[in-house]
């Protein structure tokens, strides 16, 4: 198994998978802070929404969100089952000028569903009907991506989005939603169909590629909640059972560890659309660079040797390249980490890189990944994950993050991510080295700025942020194609 916050392979003594239509969101609290005078609530029956102050037993179970240091207690959460009330919600904040947040999954790495005066939460919004004969999977706003991979692996079909199983639909879809499957079928922004959504005067707008055509394009990758409250997404699918999923290993000197990253950034642009990979660098307690190459195929086992071999032969693994026949889902669990809801400490950052790193780029960005302190236990730390996207254009179909993300179409383009990590108890929110990742990024960043002027672009998102060329920080340094 691997795990989005570690270079190495997971193995967990147990493999902790989510029961059948568990809705656990976790079990960090935080304390709330001295609530604000509300005016008297909406008059909503507990069919339609939960009205859940801190003085409510379920108020502790809709609190954890996946970053801790941005966690925040609100006076009122509500947890909405209705399109309508999402409306009257609506309505009801913005008539009394309460500051407040939307929320679905919780993965905004800054906290943009917290707030300290009313949630509006989507997590009521569970439904998910599959519709074979068009290709079409319609989800509540409140459903996470683990709950739509589920319900359409029973039937044997797919639709690409992320490997973590805990995020938000939302979120994630009105961000871009890169996964596994992104490089074959786009981003998660380019297979949406429909939208629904609840506008600041409280309307039901329905957006499509024929109605309200500009606001269907700002949902795809750079809506980010800004135009209103979406409450149910229409997405393409596609039929899938088995995929073959990879990883291999090496622990190296700097220089060696350049030649295998080197490799990388020349292969994975360039390989087949049906494979995905990541390249995760991390730190030791030596002077080595920690490198793990991941990732899925959805073609054949053979095309996938042949197209590895560009990588371990390059140096000697320290441990061999393996490959497995999953099923989709069993992928998603592989991929995952695990299913629980994790909340811990992090700060994270997102770059996109239009061009390849020159030699001396990489040394830098190597010698800077060196230098990390590495991690108290090794769920803790950072790490580098950079994600190859391929050609532009390419991965990118349509609208939203995609159009902007289109160069004159020769660019290859890498997601690098950097985070950091702490699974230790924080006595406030921020009291975190949110520089670490920010350190690494500017290695690399300035050793390519010197010698390349390529076109950037800076996309905000609310479930994570991107901004123009390398990083990403946290425990694991990786990078994607």
């Amino acid at each position: 198994m691997e795990h989005p916050f570690l270079v190495e392979e997971y193995i967990p003594a147990q493999a902790q998978r989510a029961p059948s239509g568990s809705r656990e969101f976790g079990t960090a609290i935080t304390e709330p802070e001295s609530a604000p005078a509300l005016p008297p609530f909406p008059n909503l029956p507990s069919s339609e929404a939960l009205l859940l102050t801190p003085a409510d037993p379920q108020y502790a179970d809709y609190l954890p969100a996946a970053n801790l240091r941005t966690q925040l207690a609100p006076a009122l959460r509500a947890v909405c089952k209705t399109e309508n009330a999402v409306a009257v919600m609506t309505d009801w904040v913005r008539s009394n000028s309460l500051p407040f947040a939307v929320r679905c999954g919780g993965h905004s790495y800054e906290g943009f569903s917290q707030s300290t005066d009313v949630v509006i939460d989507l997590r009521g919004l569970q439904d998910i009907t599959v519709d074979t004969s068009a290709g079409l999977v319609t989800a509540g706003a409140g459903v996470s991506l683990y709950d739509v991979y589920q319900e359409l692996a029973n039937i044997g079909y797919a639709f690409p989005a992320g490997s973590c199983p805990t995020v938000g639909i939302s979120g994630h879809s009105l961000g871009g939603g890169y996964g596994l499957l992104a490089r074959l079928h786009g981003l998660t922004c380019d297979n949406l169909q429909q939208v629904t959504l609840i506008d600041a005067q409280a309307t039901t707008l329905e957006a499509t590629a024929t109605s309200e055509p500009d606001l269907f394009w700002a949902c795809r990758g750079g809506g980010g909640g800004s135009f209103g409250i979406a409450t149910q997404f229409v997405l393409r699918i596609f039929p899938l059972s088995d995929v073959l999923v990879f990883g291999v290993s090496w622990l190296l000197s700097q220089p060696k560890a350049a030649r295998i990253f080197s490799a990388w950034q020349s292969w994975a642009p360039n390989a087949p659309s049906t494979i995905t990979s990541i390249m995760k660098l991390g730190p030791t307690a030596g002077s080595a660079i920690s490198m793990r190459c991941i990732g899925q195929s959805v073609g054949s086992r053979t095309e996938l040797r042949n197209e590895l071999s560009a990588l371990v032969s390059v140096e000697a693994p320290s441990k061999p390249l393996n490959i497995q026949t999953l099923s989709f889902l069993d992928a998603i669990n592989h991929f995952s980490g695990g299913l629980d809801y994790e909340s811990v400490y992090m700060k994270a950052k997102s770059d996109y890189v239009l061009s390849p790193l020159s030699p001396s780029a990489i040394a830098a960005m190597l010698a800077a990944v060196a230098q990390v302190p590495v991690g108290p236990s090794p769920e803790a730390g950072r790490h580098l994950s950079c994600k190859s996207l391929g050609e532009s254009g390419e991965v990118v179909r349509s609208g939203g993050i995609s159009e902007c993300l289109r160069t004159d179409g020769k660019g290859k383009i890498i997601d690098a991510q950097y985070r950091l990590i702490s699974r230790a108890h924080a006595s406030t929110r921020r009291d975190r080295d949110d520089n670490a990742p920010r350190r690494v990024r500017r290695e690399s960043s300035r050793q390519s700025s010197r010698e390349s002027r390529s076109a950037h672009v800076v996309v905000r998102r609310s479930t994570y942020a991107s901004w123009g060329w390398w990083g990403w920080g946290g425990p694991q340094y990786s990078w994607r194609w």
